[in-house]
């Protein structure tokens, strides 16, 4: 089956409540008969938590256990995908930083990639039908955790593909694209379906980490940055296509015959969606 690698940062998985929709994301995809790769962050606020606990019972150095202390932000939310995974009925298996094994050099709280064995991983999926990693976390070619900078899911993520010899990959986010200029200050901002990588790095600010955006360059990826919301996805690569006014997003009017056991937790689920518009039930 064909693999994709679909990245969820924190903006999406804001807290454990969050793990159900992202499942819901990757079973779309599992029922277009792909294997999915789910590089996940630390849920909102997290790794702000623990950096600061580790940094302020630690030294002001290069300290190799604060990694170590941090990625366990990105292996508990990890696991609870997984277990959202399996609840909706998809085969779902974890691998921690150190299962995965993608290898990096440098600082050890801002390294950078450099080798990946895809064997664990490819095992995993020939077995599930999603695999769900931690982003942000490494090893170090001394098999110490490391960390890939600030944002660093993202070239995780982009690293993966890259080495699985993908030609795309999905960061889904809460925004619906790429802007010529700040849509929250510019009602005459026009939105990207296509940019270059050039063009993201000048305009995308914090949406794309920079480390990745060179690595999707050198590596010729396309970064599919896709919003969850109403699904629309500008694809940063060598292609671009001037921005055009963006469309108002218009949630779903659905109506819900039947409100017993399955229905009324339909409808639970339905209520929290932004993309729903609940305009009657039977």
């Amino acid at each position: 089956p064909q693999i994709v690698v679909m990245k969820f940062g924190s903006s999406v998985l804001v807290s454990p409540a969050d793990a159900p929709k992202v499942a819901s994301d990757i079973y779309a995809e599992v029922r277009r008969g792909r294997r999915v790769v789910a590089v996940v962050s630390a849920f909102a606020g997290e790794t702000d938590r623990l950096l600061a606990e580790a940094r302020a019972l630690g030294l002001v150095h290069d300290n190799s256990i604060l990694p170590s202390y941090v990625v366990q932000g990105e292996e508990r939310s990890a696991a609870l995908v997984a277990l959202a995974c399996d609840r909706v009925g998809l085969g779902a298996q974890t691998l921690t930083v150190r299962e995965l094994g993608l290898v990096a050099q440098g600082d050890s709280e801002h390294a950078r990639p450099v080798r990946f064995d895809p064997a664990p991983l490819k095992r995993a999926l020939e077995q599930h039908e999603v695999v769900v990693v931690p982003g942000y976390g490494a090893l170090s070619p001394e098999d110490k955790v490391v960390l890939l900078g600030r944002g660093g899911s993202d070239l995780s993520a982009l690293f993966l593909a890259a080495e699985l010899g993908l030609s795309s990959v999905q960061l889904v986010k809460d925004v619906d694209g790429l802007y010529d200029r700040d849509p929250n200050t510019n009602i005459d901002a026009r939105r990207y379906d296509y940019a270059s990588w050039a063009e993201a790095k000048a305009l995308g600010g914090g949406l794309v980490q920079p480390d990745a955006l060179d690595l999707a360059e050198t590596r010729n990826l396309n970064v599919e940055v896709r919003n969850y919301l109403d699904g629309h996805r500008t694809v940063i690569g060598a292609r671009s296509v001037p921005p055009r006014v963006a469309l108002p997003h218009r949630p779903l009017r659905v109506a819900v015959a039947g409100c017993g056991v399955v229905g009324g937790g339909t409808l639970a689920r339905l209520l929290e969606d932004p993309r729903i518009d609940v305009v009657g039930v039977l």
